[in-house]
């Protein structure tokens, strides 16, 4: 360990200046050392990092710590949007940089506006050219069109929520829920698009069983967890909401195309898909939301698939 502190005390005096946060950590998880930014970042004072508390960021930074398979991760509910990169050490011990991500995200928002856009303004030409006068194209185009819009505003929606919760600006009032309504209002609203698909919605959670969370943004999660099941699940399948294994717990279980492993950890980040060629409408921002909000709540989440038979989506919160 001492040869790496020393490295790192080197590191953090060189980088001092930039607009980087830099985190020591020992091999067993416990903060050793950090850079005066690394506080601005998490909005934190030395104090608490002092006695080992890493703020709002504490329990989301402990599961890339003790997660192999992370790498990065978004940091959410602070003013900023961050990610944090975790370097493991020959001697495991583990160095986390702290960096900002407005420039990342703009990026990935624009890639991902543009396509519907682009289609729009394709179509809309393609009209304006001659295509109206055929009312068999026309029609067609123009059905095109607005389902394009409403991709578009679909999206538009999804990147608003994503930047509320990620910023902290979305308040929260947790209360008793009973889990078994609320997969009925979601199952209700998502129907007509498994019934495009075939697909079999049942709803196994018990009466009476509770969750404690807030009631909007739980609408996220379970919404989110289901059309993402329909989606990725051949015609004819099912997807069941049931309560999970410990209190407060509930689980999201398909019988569709399932996930390679090296892809789990990959999911949740913004605009990926696991298979872009078998799925339409799909943003690649349903995943990310609910684990932003589950983050926010102080939860976890787990998923246990096999490509080819299916998903699990677990999602653990806090009983009060």
């Amino acid at each position: 360990m001492q040869e790496i502190t020393v490295t790192y005390e080197l590191l953090k005096n060189y980088i001092g200046e930039l607009p980087l946060g830099l985190f020591l950590f020992d091999t067993d998880k416990k903060l050793v050392s950090w850079n005066n930014f690394a506080t601005n970042l998490l909005e934190i004072h030395d104090e608490d990092l002092k006695k080992g508390y890493l703020g709002f960021a504490d329990r989301q930074i402990a599961e890339i710590l003790e997660t192999e398979q992370i790498t990065e991760k978004d940091i959410i509910g602070l003013s900023k949007s961050l990610k944090a990169k975790k370097i493991v050490t020959n001697d495991k011990n583990t160095i986390l940089l702290i960096t900002e991500t407005v420039q990342e995200a703009i990026g990935e928002m624009s890639h991902e506006l543009r396509r519907p856009i682009t289609n729009i303004k394709t179509l809309t030409e393609s009209l304006l050219l001659g295509a109206k006068n055929e009312p068999e194209i026309a029609q067609k185009f123009l059905e095109q069109i607005n389902g394009e819009a409403d991709r578009l505003a679909r999206l538009v929606n999804q990147l608003l929520n994503i930047s509320k919760i990620r910023s902290g600006r979305l308040s929260q009032e947790k209360r008793k829920i009973n889990l078994k309504a609320k997969a009925d209002e979601a199952i209700k609203l998502l129907q007509s698009i498994a019934d495009k698909n075939k697909t079999q919605l049942i709803n196994e959670v018990q009466d009476g069983y509770q969750i404690f969370a807030d009631s909007e943004q739980i609408d996220h999660v379970i919404q989110n967890l289901i059309e993402n099941a329909i989606r990725y699940s051949p015609e004819k399948s099912t997807v069941t909401v049931k309560t999970g294994p410990a209190p407060g717990s509930f689980e999201i279980v398909d019988t569709g195309i399932g996930i390679k492993e090296s892809d789990i950890p990959k999911i949740f980040e913004r605009f990926y898909r696991v298979d872009r060629t078998r799925v339409k409408g799909s943003s690649g921002l349903g995943l990310s939301i609910v684990k932003n909000v589950i983050d926010i709540h102080g939860g976890t989440i787990e998923v246990k698939s096999k490509p080819g038979s299916g998903s699990s989506f677990i999602v653990y919160l806090p009983v009060d």
